[in-house]
């Protein structure tokens, strides 16, 4: 019994999430009401609130999977480490980049919306961790000129990445965002020792 009661309710929550994010993609986040909603769900307006405390949450989930979804691919990884770092972005830019009403809505909604801030720190974690094991993979097989710390060396390319993604969206400067983030990460990486960034 407590099966069916459950697959109902992910039921109920996936046909919400769904119906928020085509009607966001079309209309605009703040173009949007629950209303709309849980009409196009076909649920009532209550049960909206049994899944989501707010529209915003909607937003959160769809960045936890955009940014999951980055950071899960695994194709061919380039052999220098600035490529790959700049590989990775570049993915995860490419998953926020196919819904970029959403992506701009969820950066404003993220000053307000403790969900939203709590996938940010989450995600910022799983890319730390993710460049700090390539930083070590390229330390172990003996490619930088000195000795490196690779999690002080992630910490501080997580930093660059989201500093310079964060001032593409202030300045509108996002036609030049991937040339930036390549010259970042390759500087980054020779100040750091690496050979032949």
């Amino acid at each position: 019994m407590t099966g069916k009661r459950e697959t109902k309710k992910r039921a109920v929550r996936k046909a919400l999430y769904d119906a928020a994010i085509q009607l966001f993609e079309a209309q605009g986040y703040d173009g949007v009401s629950v209303d709309q909603i849980v009409a196009v769900a076909g649920v009532a307006k209550g049960t909206f609130f049994n899944h989501f405390p707010s529209k915003a949450d909607i937003l959160a989930d769809w960045y936890r999977a955009v940014m999951q979804d980055g950071l899960d691919q695994t194709p061919d990884e380039p052999a220098a480490l600035p490529d790959q770092w700049l590989a990775l972005v570049r993915r995860i830019l490419a998953c926020a980049a196919a819904s970029p009403r959403l992506w701009a809505a969820k950066t404003e909604q993220a000053a307000v919306t403790a969900s939203i801030q709590q996938i940010e720190r989450d995600m910022d974690a799983a890319l730390l961790a993710r460049l700090r094991k390539l930083a070590e993979a390229a330390s172990a097989a003996g490619r930088f000129d000195r000795p490196v710390d690779a999690g002080e060396l992630a910490d501080l390319g997580l930093t660059l990445m989201t500093g310079t993604i964060r001032e593409a969206q202030v300045t509108g400067l996002g036609a030049t965002l991937d040339a930036r983030l390549a010259t970042r990460i390759r500087t980054l990486c020779r100040i750091a020792g690496y050979k032949g960034a």
